[in-house]
């Protein structure tokens, strides 16, 4: 694939994009930050786990 083909191809992409209306920003915002919240939650419960558990088995 050229050069060419690929930037008509972003434009066509460009060109199909719209701005989100008010409440489906709102409700992707809702969900971004609850998985963040989870991944997050995820990991700490990781270190934890990490720093407590190495310490019990001694």
């Amino acid at each position: 694939m050229d050069l060419q083909a690929k930037i008509r191809e972003y434009i066509n992409v460009l060109k199909m994009a719209r701005k989100p209306d008010r409440e489906e920003f709102i409700e992707t915002a809702k969900i971004s930050i609850a998985v963040m919240f989870v991944v997050g939650f995820i990991g700490f419960v990781v270190y934890v786990l990490m720093e407590i558990v190495p310490q019990m088995v001694r």
